[in-house]
């Protein structure tokens, strides 16, 4: 369903958030059956939006875009299954129109990703508070964290790079999601849904990446992973 069609809270460009249940059995095995939700681009598909460098409108100055063309892209999201599939029916006009209040409610008690693609960011803060406002919990990350009001860090994550980056992020009252294979820190855990700690327990069961909203109170660290992981890793060591 769409619970958005306006202007990129990051560039003012149209973009849509889409959300949908996950059938059980297509579920990713790292989050489990989540509700997802799509950020993208209105009037262009995502590869265009890629190459073209128009994906800033839903990512915003995210180091994992690439250099603006698709090239030496690390972001773990495959552009070939989710959001080509969710942007192609969205343009044969498949998917109904709901508020973001309406949808809150349709998923009433469950998890819900914020941003399975995009940055949480480019939407109205108020979009993700009535999709949240009856869900048992949720994830999301956001690399917009230098720019945004603190309101946001209730909700998200800030998604770092570096442990510089984490201590400023701390510093401003965030709860980080580091991705880097640098040791861990004493303020930080191990992603369990992650193959490095065994993956544990799904995201969907987990509920540690909340903001600070969640009960969990230490940050999260991970190593690179999904389709730009070898890209992200020569970043890391550069």
């Amino acid at each position: 369903m769409i619970i958005y069609e306006g202007p990129s809270m990051l560039d003012g460009a149209p973009i849509v958030v889409l959300a949908m249940a996950t059938d059980e059995a297509k579920a990713n095995s790292k989050t489990g059956a989540m509700v997802q939700t799509y950020i993208l681009r209105a009037d262009m598909s995502p590869y265009q939006a890629v190459r073209a460098g128009a994906d800033a409108s839903i990512c915003g100055d995210c180091r994992h875009r690439g250099d603006g063309t698709g090239k030496g892209r690390s972001c773990y999201v495959n552009l070939i299954f989710g959001p080509r599939v969710v942007y192609d029916a969205y343009s044969r006009g498949i998917y109904e129109t709901v508020t973001p209040e309406q949808a809150g409610l349709i998923f009433t008690g469950t998890m819900i990703r914020l941003g399975t693609y995009g940055d949480p960011a480019a939407v109205p803060l108020s979009v993700w508070d009535d999709l949240t406002a009856h869900a048992e919990g949720w994830t999301g990350y956001t690399h917009q964290w230098r720019s945004l009001n603190a309101s946001w860090s209730r909700l998200l994550m800030a998604s770092v790079d570096t442990k510089d980056e984490m201590a400023i992020a701390h510093d401003m009252g965030w709860r980080t999601f580091r991705v880097g294979s640098d040791p861990i820190a004493k303020v930080e855990s191990n992603c369990p849904a992650s193959e490095e700690a065994g993956r544990k327990v799904q995201c969907i069961d987990c509920k540690a990446c909340m903001g600070t909203a969640g009960k969990a109170r230490v940050s999260i660290q991970i190593a690179a992973h999904g389709t730009g992981a070898k890209y992200a890793t020569a970043m890391a060591m550069a």
